[in-house]
């Protein structure tokens, strides 16, 4: 049996949000570190290590989420990923959300790294803020204000109640 629990608030959300890209960027800095270690030098920086990484992230957030429906930072926040009933996310549910939040978030980092290298068009960085943003604003029209990656896979975020030892 599965307990109703509310949908998590916005803001609570974006702040978890903060705090899990900076767990990630933990995460990916130690998985390249590895990398590094272990493989010959001239695999550094192509698309085999980019290869490795993009599956780093999406072990970390699968398992996480498939194992409590909670990664570290949603732990912290009181968050949990659910499926539309109410229970664990499907893999599809995993592999779909992880697709869509990618496609959004991704086009940040190259765009606010590459903005010395692409001097032509300093529009960049704010186009690629704007995308990121999208799945928020979307949030903001959506009936159970829920954003748009989770509304594409089938999953939302509940608020899980305090545990209180008495």
């Amino acid at each position: 049996m599965t307990i109703e629990h509310p949908l998590a608030p916005r803001g609570r959300r974006l702040v978890s949000l903060c705090y899990e890209s900076l767990l990630l960027l933990a995460v990916l800095v130690a998985a390249g570190m590895l990398f590094e270690l272990l493989l010959p030098a001239g695999l550094i920086g192509t698309p085999v290590e980019f290869t490795y990484l993009l599956l780093v992230m999406f072990g970390y957030f699968a398992w996480c989420w498939r194992r409590s429906g909670q990664t570290l930072a949603m732990k912290t926040w009181r968050l949990q990923l659910r499926g539309t009933d109410n229970r664990l996310p499907s893999w599809r549910a995993i592999v779909l959300r992880f697709a869509i939040a990618l496609l959004m978030y991704a086009p940040l980092l190259p765009a606010l790294v590459s903005r010395k290298h692409v001097p032509d068009m300093p529009w960049l960085p704010w186009l690629a803020c704007i995308w990121a943003a999208l799945p928020w604003l979307w949030s903001l029209l959506d009936r159970e204000h829920q954003a748009l990656y989770d509304r594409l896979a089938g999953t939302r975020i509940v608020l899980l109640p305090i545990n209180r030892a008495d």
